[in-house]
């Protein structure tokens, strides 16, 4: 539906539904000056995560607004509604979370994205829900992010119980695990009453964190650590008076000090879809990451593994309408009433029609690290995966071999179980129509965390993959089938 795009694209697209659930309708946003386009600085794009109650989605929100992030007419709007409803912390947070369970509960449910600016970046930011019952909406836009901000709250006891149950861990874990490379840690509350020292609890922390971080496979030489405050705005844009113990620089000069991220070499287009929706006058719409090779208004792109075909009729990009778009570009294509919504769902692929078009998987050989089993893995487990921005049931068909974790090598050939700690080779195969590809071809869909009981109890990368024969192309009302 048109309210479920607009719901994830708060900036990407400029027409807003109303929040008719909350007395207020909102209003079409005013489009930025030329001067503001984002063709005119890098792009990185920021996915942050951390435990329920942290205080990300309010630090997040106080960020994008000290830089002009959000829209001025609608932001008003929330903040009025916000002081009328008797909720002013509200002011900044509700333009990320929409929703009425969202606001009445004051929690995110669904992930978010908004944008902001500092003087040498354009970043599309991700916000996500941090409740563990809601991993998986989490899990979808981790995979399109360059950066994860990890947030941590420092207040005497929130801090400690996200430890000892794991949350900070499994999110520091999942961002590893679906390739991000970079991670910044934000210490929030810091200024709550409870904190006596705060120079003394956030070195406590960052000792903590910094060693968790290890263990997941975090290989930073320093990773960046923020005190912050996200009520008050303390160390988010400048130096806060408050802090004055913390020597080094605000959030965004830290994200900025990451530099311009790396992007993979030219390759044939990849596109995972993060959502599909319909809207009014531009059709059928999905939203996602450019992995790899570029999409361009005009070009025809095929949809794995259903074999649609559509025409690119318009591209957005942070809210503008751009004719190309790159790597590492957030973005969301309009196909018009070419191809049929229902037909399309998350986790599908998008790929050029005459160049490489992705095809389905009929199996892949993975190896894999089992991190936490409460038992012995054997063939005919069938868990499921997370891989780029899809979720499904996957199978362990086969047991190729262990691998001896020290040398690489094969250890142990069609080994009867697996369990903790131990390295394995398996044929694994999907129980629904999924795309992926070898790790070598293209590294963002050939890796993947292996959840059971709501944990990542294994990760694992692709090392090759049987593909389906792509199937004949099929347009809205023909009738075309797959190949047998």
């Amino acid at each position: 539906s048109g309210s479920c795009f607009v719901h994830s694209l708060q900036v990407l697209v400029q027409e807003r539904r109303q929040i008719t659930t909350l007395g207020r309708p909102k209003h079409r946003a005013s489009k930025r000056p030329a001067s503001a386009m984002a063709s005119e600085l890098p792009g990185t794009s920021v996915v942050v995560v951390g435990p329920k109650g942290c205080g990300k989605s309010t630090s997040l929100a106080h960020l994008c607004h000290l830089l002009g992030g959000f829209p001025e007419e609608e932001h008003t709007e929330c903040r009025s509604l916000a002081k009328d409803l008797g909720r002013p912390a509200g002011q900044h947070v509700w333009m990320l979370d929409r929703t009425r369970e969202e606001r009445e509960h004051g929690s995110s449910v669904e992930p978010s994205l908004a944008s902001f600016r500092s003087s040498s970046f354009a970043y599309t930011a991700m916000d996500t829900p941090g409740d563990a019952g809601h991993s998986k909406n989490m899990l979808s836009v981790t995979s399109l992010a360059d950066v994860a901000v990890l947030v941590v709250p420092a207040v005497e006891g929130e801090f400690e119980v996200s430890v000892d149950n794991g949350r900070t861990r499994e999110l520091a874990l999942a961002c590893f695990t679906m390739g991000i490379k970079n991670v910044v840690v934000w210490v929030t509350k810091m200024d709550d009453v409870s904190i006596k020292d705060p120079s003394a609890r956030f070195e406590d922390i960052k000792k903590i964190v910094n060693n968790f971080l290890k263990e997941v496979g975090y290989k930073q030489k320093e990773v960046p650590f923020v005190p912050i405050s996200g009520i008050l705005g303390g160390n988010l844009v400048v130096k806060s008076s408050e802090m004055a113990w913390y020597a080094g620089k605000p959030a965004v000069d830290v994200l900025d000090s990451l530099g311009p991220m790396a992007r993979p070499a030219e390759k044939p287009l990849r596109l995972p879809v993060l959502k599909v929706c319909q809207h009014d006058e531009a059709g059928a719409i999905v939203v996602g990451r450019v992995e790899t090779g570029s999409v361009r208004v005009g070009v025809k792109v095929v949809f794995s593994p259903s074999g649609y075909v559509g025409e690119v009729k318009s591209i957005r990009k942070d809210g503008q309408q751009v004719s190309e778009a790159k790597g590492g570009d957030i973005v969301s294509v309009a196909f018009g009433d070419a191809v049929p919504t229902e037909e399309l769902h998350r986790g599908m692929v998008l790929s050029s029609a005459s160049n490489d078009p992705a095809a389905e998987a009929e199996s892949f050989l993975a190896q894999v690290v089992v991190l936490d089993h409460p038992g012995r893995i054997r063939a005919g487990y069938c868990p499921a995966i997370a891989i780029h921005t899809a979720q499904i049931p996957c199978e362990f068909e086969e047991l190729v071999s262990l691998i001896d974790r020290k040398t690489g090598k094969e250890a142990k050939a069609n080994p009867e179980s697996a369990t903790s700690g131990e390295v394995l080779t398996v044929r694994m195969r999907p129980r629904v129509g999924i795309c992926v590809e070898a790790f070598s071809a293209y590294p963002s869909l050939g890796r993947f965390a292996i959840r059971d009981h709501g944990r990542t109890i294994a990760v694992g990368v692709i090392k090759e993959v049987t593909k389906r024969s792509v199937p004949k192309a099929r347009t809205a009302g023909g009738n075309e089938y797959f190949d047998n």
